[in-house]
């Protein structure tokens, strides 16, 4: 049963992107020691031991898929924290139905921030299919605390049926952080 398992899963992760790390390229990325990443990657290597597209080792070094790098993230705070290993905690994106410019959605943003100014936002506006500004950005300001402030944005300046937005949960940092880089025509930090 759990060999079939893991062929189904294995058949199912064969449409992933092909983007991998060695161990030690994770050091950059979680903050954490190359002796730690040891550690974790015990853990890792049991859990994910039949699983060959996420995590595989070719010669002595280990390709670990850039979907688990999650796992080697730390648990506590870090006293040299960057962004990558930054304690994130909520995704936001909107995209209204016309488009605006980007300066437009750049003083959203500073509206946001000034709602809430002890908060962290990391943000990016880019294009999407049509050609339309859009927004994202990570925040360290909790799901409900930051849902509400940005409704209370949006819907001063939008009615319901002028634009989509989400606000979420950061379930994988790392994804989240590599999501707001993709494509911006303007990137920051508030």
């Amino acid at each position: 049963m759990k060999k079939q398992y893991n062929q189904l899963l294995n058949e199912s992760n064969k449409k992933r992107s092909n983007i991998y790390y060695q161990l030690n390229q994770l050091t950059e990325i979680t903050g954490l020691s190359p002796r730690m990443l040891k550690y974790k990657m015990l853990k890792v290597k049991d859990k994910y031991e039949s699983v060959t597209n996420l995590l595989k080792k070719e010669g002595r070094n280990w390709q670990i898929h850039h979907s688990i790098i999650n796992e080697f993230m730390p648990i506590n705070k870090r006293k040299n924290s960057n962004e990558k290993n930054y304690d994130w905690k909520s995704f936001v994106s909107w995209n209204p139905y016309k488009n605006y410019d980007c300066d437009y959605h750049f003083e959203l943003i500073k509206e946001m921030k000034s709602n809430l100014p002890e908060i962290t936002i990391k943000y990016t506006i880019e294009l999407d299919g049509r050609g339309f500004n859009h927004v994202h950005f990570i925040s360290d300001a909790s799901v409900p605390d930051i849902k509400m402030m940005v409704d209370r944005v949006i819907s001063k300046y939008f009615s319901w049926y002028e634009i989509s937005y989400q606000v979420s949960k950061i379930n994988n940092k790392y994804s989240s952080i590599s999501y707001t880089q993709k494509a911006p025509v303007k990137i920051g930090t508030l």
